[in-house]
């Protein structure tokens, strides 16, 4: 039925934890506020070409986006794991602008959607999005907020990587880089 690796509740639970762990060292070791990116693919299979590709395109524009705002990553690791790629970015710079920073990225890039860009504070807290009075995110399929829709299984899962398709075809179409002869 898939034809990539699937993981179990267990694996990803366990990448859950090995997350929260190196997102501590991390903010230890750099003594500053902390980006963790993964992305959001719903189901079973979590490293595939489309998921591989959605972090690596969300990569780059974060590290652009960073740039273009002069904030300088004091470090960067990016893995690529069964249970789904995911990078650390320990930024000097305000925790509540560099949620600011990836709301936009999440909001505005055509990807967006499909990122999850978490801003982690000295005190080893997510920044949310209530906290700076902005409202929840979107579902892929309907205008309801996305953890409701994820929670009760609105939509079914084909239906959901057919999105997800899609907006990634359409996006590698739109952005193909036009090869001369």
């Amino acid at each position: 039925m898939y034809p990539y690796e699937v993981v179990t509740l267990e694996e990803m639970l366990q990448a859950r934890e090995n997350r929260a762990d190196r997102q501590r060292q991390l903010i230890s070791r750099y003594t500053v506020p902390l980006i963790s990116m993964t992305i959001n693919i719903p189901g079973p299979q979590k490293s595939s070409p489309t998921s591989k590709y959605v972090f690596h395109e969300g990569y780059r524009i974060l590290m652009s986006q960073l740039a273009v705002n002069q904030m300088t990553p004091l470090h960067c690791e990016a893995y690529d794991l069964l249970t789904g790629p995911e990078a650390y970015v320990p930024v000097q710079a305000d925790a509540r602008i560099l949620k600011r920073l990836v709301i936009a990225i999440e909001d505005g890039h055509p990807l967006g959607r499909l990122l999850d860009l978490d801003v982690i504070g000295l005190n080893e807290r997510a920044i949310s999005r209530d906290e700076l009075g902005l409202g929840k995110r979107k579902c892929l399929l309907c205008d309801q907020a996305a953890h409701g829709c994820g929670r009760s299984r609105a939509h079914a899962l084909p239906e959901l990587l057919e999105a997800i398709k899609a907006l990634v075809d359409g996006y590698k179409r739109k952005h193909q880089v036009v090869k001369r002869a």
